[in-house]
């Protein structure tokens, strides 16, 4: 009876001792064994061997990614700026020996990191690059973080500033230098654009310039070579011509004698200097066209009907009278005393 009883407290111890030797870890979790007090052990997730009444899980923790959030943290810019910087940090335990036995209290030791941190960096900016450059400051609070906390057997993977608060009058002091520099940029757009069009113009000023003078250059260059052509063939007709000579004489005594005419019927004052010495040899090649050859060629043809013959000449008598002696013209020296003539 007494074995009996023995053998049942005897497999009851051993069941579970057993029992209490194996220990199951869920997955993502991490635990801690002490034997005696001291650290024996860190057990992973599955199923893991300890000695009952010798070894004991003291801690167990979670090995995933972990959430640390904290409240807007005062600070001060850089320009004296009073803000307001709430942050949020991301955060997984790699060594829970370290994280058990070299710090204290890791969670509130993370959230007094972080806030360290974000006023540290946040008073080295000025509020326009805190605003601009949250980024930047998310690196170097993380960097900062890593650094406190590469002895607790943590890892910080990411952190983040959250909702940055301003002062009114800061936001309202904002505003208006945005203000003033949308309406600089708006300014200074304009200007540009008024330049460009000015420069626009003045280059479609000097092409149209450009095609104007080479249309000029063009048409005088055409009148050139029609004159030259003209020219050359007037000369190749009077060269050819048996009275070409007399012809050019002729045209040359008319042409003078039509621009003294037109000077005489100008209504304006005029005063008009000219060679005694040329008029008698322009009348007298005039005339001299009358005696010659070409005056039988022109008198081929009806009476009046050469439209190159002036009507002064026309109605010329057969006969030629004596010319009038022309005395050359001598002009008063300058010691002549000028006479106005009386007024009346």
């Amino acid at each position: 009876m007494e074995a009996t009883i023995f053998s049942i407290v005897f497999a009851l111890l051993s069941g579970t001792y057993i029992y209490r030797s194996f220990r199951i870890i869920e997955e993502g979790q991490i635990a801690l064994v002490e034997r005696f007090g001291k650290y024996q052990k860190t057990m992973e997730p599955g199923i893991n061997i300890v000695l009952p009444f010798l070894d004991r899980v003291t801690l167990i923790k979670s090995a995933r990614e972990q959430v640390l959030e904290i409240s807007p943290q005062p600070c001060t810019t850089s320009d004296s700026v009073s803000v307001s910087v709430s942050g949020v940090m991301y955060w997984q335990i790699t060594d829970l020996k370290q994280a058990r036995y070299n710090i204290e209290n890791v969670d509130k030791s993370l959230v007094v990191s972080l806030a360290t941190q974000i006023q540290t960096q946040i008073g080295r900016c000025d509020l326009d690059n805190i605003i601009g450059g949250q980024e930047r400051i998310n690196d170097e609070i993380l960097e900062g973080i890593s650094s406190d906390t590469k002895d607790w057997g943590i890892k910080v993977l990411r952190v983040r500033l959250g909702e940055i608060t301003i002062p009114t009058s800061v936001l309202q002091s904002m505003e208006k230098q945005k203000a003033a520099e949308i309406e600089k940029k708006a300014m200074i757009s304009l200007s540009e654009g008024e330049k460009t069009s000015e420069i626009k113009k003045a280059e479609a000023e000097a092409l149209s310039n450009k095609v104007l003078a080479e249309s000029e250059r063009q048409v005088q260059l055409e009148q050139a070579e029609a004159m030259a052509l003209s020219i050359e063939r007037i000369a190749e007709a009077i060269a050819n011509h048996t009275h070409g000579r007399d012809a050019v004489q002729y045209l040359l005594a008319q042409k003078y004698l039509e621009m003294g005419q037109a000077i005489g019927q100008s209504p304006s004052s005029k005063v008009l200097f000219m060679d005694p010495h040329s008029i008698p040899g322009a009348i007298q090649s005039l005339l001299a066209m009358t005696d010659n050859k070409m005056a039988e060629v022109i008198a081929k043809q009806p009476f009046g009907a050469v439209s190159n013959i002036p009507p002064t000449l026309r109605n010329l008598p057969e006969s030629k009278p004596p010319l009038p002696e022309i005395k050359p013209f001598n002009p008063p020296s300058d010691n002549e005393k000028f006479t106005p003539p009386p007024q009346e």
